[in-house]
């Protein structure tokens, strides 16, 4: 009998596991920098929780079962309500808080290029601070980790504002703001006669549709917003741009790839309050690499508590893409990677000593398990791409000496017992593709 992988699902073997380990690597560096800790919570939830927080929509699209108990429960679809619980149970923590997560997340969506039904996600909050400071960390944040993985000429940040575009909406004559964040979702997906009946059924005559389909359809500089919001002026609205310019300026101070305002960008789900944005391909190749913005009250409905927060998410599949094709899905370990052979029985008491003063120069081993010839123990070491062998045998074990020989040059040395991990320290991985 064999099994197949569930649809949808991924296995991942040791050549993706170690360019993927560099993603979190970077992540998390980049998140600790900003003074950002990392929690971790359940893989499991009661499914109530979504329901309170994003609806039905959502809820269909879950993992959810009734459990041995009778509660329905779900594989988590997403970290911020999770995250939003953790923070509603404890009256305690110092705010602002900053929290960072990497979880797997678990949605039962259609398959395809960039999506999976079960990915790990990177997700950063900000909660306790009501500033367009703590928007521009959140995007800035984002941004960095791109910048860290080398993608900085393949992204481009682009912002927007759910309180700018309600304020034009009012400003219109719009009866159903929800509705109409709903079709400016669908944008990019359905055509231009489709988007002005749409917008029409929410109360917006023609003439205004034209000039909304005009202003989503252009991405410009935050200090060119005036540009396209021309047609569109009040108080709210003014306020809204000069924010949202600040932010844009603020961004781009933190991250080495562009920040354009693109205000299409309204973030499907209705709990965001604020800022929203998302970091697209420059090349137009993919779906959105992340996203995120400002949720201000789903603290409130969760709790007595009323917290400002936040934050975005950032699955690892795009990024996947991206890095394989940037030629960048490879790990390059910043430790020297050495190969312990031993070329007799007698001899492997001696190198696993050997192999431990390696690992204590700061070396990663990899210890023959075989009783094989030589040849075919430096062929493995090869084949797991290590940068040296250490060669131990009868000679070597009775002069209390390894032999040292860089697996790219040929180049060997031998080195006295008590100095291997002075060597060691002075040695660097001589391979930059390892995987």
């Amino acid at each position: 009998m064999t099994f197949e992988r569930v649809r949808g699902f991924r296995d991942h073997y040791p050549e993706d596991m170690m360019p993927r380990k560099k993603i979190f690597k970077v992540a998390e560096e980049s998140a600790e920098s900003l003074g950002f800790k990392k929690v971790d919570f359940p893989s499991l939830e009661y499914l109530d929780l979504y329901r309170l927080k994003s609806g039905e929509e959502l809820v269909g699209q879950t993992f959810s079962f009734v459990d041995k108990g009778g509660r329905e429960v779900t594989m988590i679809p997403e970290a911020t309500p999770s995250v939003v619980r953790m923070i509603t149970a404890r009256k305690d923590l110092i705010k602002p808080i900053r929290w960072y997560s990497l979880p797997k997340i678990f949605r039962y969506e259609e398959p395809q290029a960039g999506r999976y039904r079960e990915h790990y996600q990177f997700n950063a909050d900000i909660f306790g601070a009501d500033s367009p400071e703590a928007d521009a960390e959140i995007i800035g944040l984002a941004g960095m980790i791109l910048d860290g993985l080398g993608l900085d000429s393949r992204y481009e940040i682009r912002i927007s504002s759910r309180p700018l575009l309600e304020s034009i909406l009012n400003s219109v004559g719009c009866r159903d703001v929800p509705a109409a964040f709903g079709v400016i979702d669908r944008f990019r997906k359905i055509g231009r006669d489709e988007f002005f009946s749409e917008m029409s059924e929410t109360g917006i005559d023609n003439e205004h549709t034209d000039l909304l389909y005009s202003m989503i359809s252009r991405t410009v500089e935050p200090g060119k917003i005036r540009d396209v919001t021309g047609g569109f002026a009040s108080p709210s609205v003014d306020s809204e741009i000069s924010r949202l310019q600040y932010i844009g300026d603020l961004v781009s101070r933190m991250i080495l790839s562009p920040v354009k305002v693109d205000l299409s960008i309204v973030r499907g789900l209705a709990y965001y309050t604020g800022v929203v944005f998302e970091a697209y391909d420059v090349m137009g190749k993919h779906r959105a690499i992340l996203g995120g913005g400002r949720y201000d009250r789903l603290a409130a409905l969760m709790s007595d508590q009323d917290i400002p927060a936040v934050g975005f998410g950032m699955g690892d599949a795009v990024i996947e893409l991206l890095m394989k094709e940037e030629g960048k899905w490879f790990y390059a370990s910043e430790k020297p990677l050495f190969y312990v052979c031993c070329t007799r029985q007698e001899s492997k008491g001696y190198a696993f000593a050997v192999s431990r003063e390696v690992r204590s120069g700061g070396g990663a081993t990899i210890d023959d398990l075989s009783n094989r010839g030589l040849s075919a123990q430096l062929r493995n070491a090869a084949g797991e791409k290590c940068d040296y062998a250490v060669i131990v045998g009868e000679r070597e074990e009775r002069s209390r000496t390894a032999t040292f020989r860089n697996l790219v040059s040929g180049e060997q040395k031998e080195i006295e017992y008590g100095k291997i991990g002075q060597h060691v320290l002075t040695l660097k991985g001589v391979s930059e593709n390892k995987a």
